[in-house]
């Protein structure tokens, strides 16, 4: 909840002291005139939400450390990992605090949200029965039941955003994290590097919405190896990833006969995923033994290699993609003038004057007219 008006003005003066900055000068900075600051300081008129974000920016302030009467709610956060990961970790945190606290400034301004929340029945068992189960029920709740998931990840990511309330990002996270998981204020939101192969960007956003779908409570954890021994909550993600891309139903269907090597190929086409994910999971369902699964994993031939995605695949590797849900309130935000083009640039990571560029209007647009056609001359 916003503080009362007497708070955030003490705590705007107490910051200016600190920063050593006068009246005038701030009033500069952030394009108001000097009268009007005085009298927002004094009380007299009441700060706009475009304004106080824009002295939180200049006094190197967060905009929740001016407006919140609390501190920021806990975090809950999983995180999916390679080997030495914690310097690229602690780096990538610093993205999602700046997610959260957009966040709570656009809640603050009225442009609230909270991701779907979904009635499931909590699952019982070992960490991968529940995973399995957790996703089973995500499934049936999308409606797609056996059926195949839209193979772009861009595709997929707007199907989960819409559906389900989350947010979804795709941008260069520092070497060796694979991808990490946030909610906090009714944001859930899943990152995932765009640094590494485009199987695992569809299986790591698949583990991460199995943290987020699973409630994971307030703790970092971190994989070295997908396929080797872990947490139960990651344990139940992986599962949940696995289930979740390559249902059961779909798999026997797809090879009444066993599996052979055009098999593989046409369900790494369909699924999107990784030789090493498809060969555990054939492992896991029974359709292999521990002998066929390494003969998947070591499988390289032309049909496999070049299997039907595979274009796409290799051109998703260093790909950016927004998280949609809360860059659409930021434009609204800002089309409607309650915060500068700032937060916006830093969102979509832009220079600000070239997106401003970008945004503003031709101004010195002529207008010809000739016939029916219509020519723009800049």
């Amino acid at each position: 909840m916003p503080v009362s008006n007497e708070i955030l003005i003490s705590r705007i003066r107490s910051a200016m002291a600190e920063a050593g900055v006068t009246q005038q000068r701030l009033a500069d900075a952030i394009g108001i005139n000097a009268t009007a600051l005085s009298k927002a300081l004094s009380g007299t008129r009441a700060f706009k939400s475009l304004e106080v974000a824009l002295i939180a920016e200049q006094l190197g302030l967060s905009v929740q450390a001016l407006l919140s009467d609390s501190p920021a709610p806990a975090i809950a956060i999983a995180a999916r990992a390679q080997p030495d990961a914690s310097p690229a970790l602690q780096r990538a945190l610093d993205r999602t605090d700046h997610l959260l606290e957009l966040h709570r400034l656009l809640v603050d301004l009225g442009f609230g949200w909270r991701a779907t929340s979904i009635d499931k029945t909590e699952p019982t068992g070992a960490p991968y029965e529940q995973g399995a189960a957790l996703a089973g029920q995500l499934r049936q709740y999308l409606g797609i039941g056996a059926g195949d998931l839209p193979y772009q990840l861009s595709d997929l990511s707007e199907l989960l955003e819409e559906r389900l309330g989350v947010d979804i990002g795709f941008e260069p996270l520092p070497p060796g994290l694979d991808g990490l998981s946030v909610a906090s204020s009714g944001l859930a939101i899943a990152l995932v590097s765009s640094g590494i192969s485009a199987t695992r960007q569809r299986f790591t956003l698949a583990h991460e919405l199995g943290h987020l779908f699973a409630g994971d409570s307030q703790r970092l954890t971190v994989d070295e190896n997908v396929f080797g021994r872990k947490s139960p909550d990651e344990t139940r993600a992986n599962a949940f990833a696995a289930v979740f891309l390559m249902p059961i139903e779909a798999i026997r269907a797809a090879a009444p006969h066993g599996i052979s090597e055009e098999t593989v190929a046409t369900l790494l086409g369909r699924f999107g995923v990784s030789l090493d994910a498809l060969a555990f999971r054939l492992h896991n369902v029974g359709m292999v033994d521990g002998a066929g699964r390494d003969r998947i994993r070591s499988m390289s031939s032309n049909r496999i290699a070049m299997r039907s995605g595979r274009a796409a695949d290799l051109q998703a590797r260093g790909d950016r993609r927004t998280p949609g849900n809360l860059l659409k309130r930021a434009i609204e935000a800002y089309i409607q003038g309650k915060i500068s083009v700032r937060p916006l640039a830093a969102l979509l990571d832009v220079d600000p004057d070239a997106l401003l560029d970008e945004l503003q209007p031709p101004s010195a647009a002529l207008v010809e007219s000739t016939g029916d056609a219509v020519e723009y001359l800049l």
